[in-house]
């Protein structure tokens, strides 16, 4: 089973899902190393990282040909930014501080084709190699991220208007922690309030969810919680902890 079917089938049925973060290295060289039989998705993060629809497309190449399912972090939900992510390669987008239900049909509307969709025709890499049209949305990944009480407030609703399409719920936990708040502060009662209840929603509903771990201790605190997609980590984060280890090493050198 190829990684898309396999991620697909791990959302539809809230198995444990494992991805990371593309920040600030467009490397070809990172991305291909970074790549293992565990890592289920990699996200390019156009909303606070380096990255756009266009700087990305050598690394979505790469992506497509290693069969690693490719996601983009929007900046915002629109539809170009969205329907031209798909159209570079990318497999899926996440959507940020989604809160409404207009937001969720204009996202649907980019990602896939009528009649679910409005997408229009085009883009070098919209279609994998071999891939038939009635398969395209079979494996095309929405992850809308909630970020606010609004969102949570909401989050019920849109599940009931726009389940069939959700791959799974996000959750951004600084921002989240700005807008109950306790900025920065994820681990204040608001916060962990606030994120439990987004994965009781989600569960209740029996769809997959997941959250942002800046490492494994916290991964395995949310996936305590109720979570399953581990969204853990960025290529900064892993450069910083390794070069921060080597350097208190080498400080203590004698």
């Amino acid at each position: 089973m190829d990684k898309y079917l396999r991620l697909a089938k791990k959302l539809k049925n809230r198995e444990k899902v494992i991805g990371t973060t593309m920040i600030i290295f467009k490397s070809p060289i990172i991305l291909e190393a970074m790549n293992s039989d565990d890592l289920d998705f990699v996200l390019f993060d156009a909303e606070h990282g380096v990255f756009d629809t266009q700087n990305t497309v050598e690394l979505l190449q790469v992506c497509r040909l290693m069969g690693l399912p490719a996601f983009i972090r929007a900046q915002d939900t629109m539809y170009h930014l969205i329907a031209k992510a798909i159209d570079m390669g990318a497999d899926g987008v996440m959507i940020p501080r989604t809160e409404s239900l207009e937001q969720l049909k204009t996202a649907v509307d980019a990602l896939l084709f009528y009649p679910e969709g409005r997408k229009g025709s085009g883009g070098h890499a919209q279609f994998r190699k071999g891939e038939a049209y009635a398969d395209f949305k079979k494996t095309r990944f929405l992850m809308p991220q909630i970020e606010s009480p609004k969102g949570i407030e909401m989050l019920p609703k849109m599940l009931e208007e726009y389940g069939e399409y959700i791959s799974a719920v996000m959750i951004g936990p600084y921002d989240l922690s700005i807008m109950v708040g306790t900025p920065k502060d994820i681990k204040s009662p608001e916060m962990i309030s606030a994120i439990q209840e987004i994965f009781d929603i989600s569960n209740k509903y029996g769809k997959s969810c997941g959250i942002y771990c800046d490492d494994e201790v916290l991964a395995q605190k949310y996936r305590d919680m109720g979570c399953n997609v581990l969204w853990t980590g960025s290529d900064k984060d892993f450069f910083m902890r390794g070069y921060n280890e080597e350097m208190e090493v080498l400080k203590n050198i004698k």
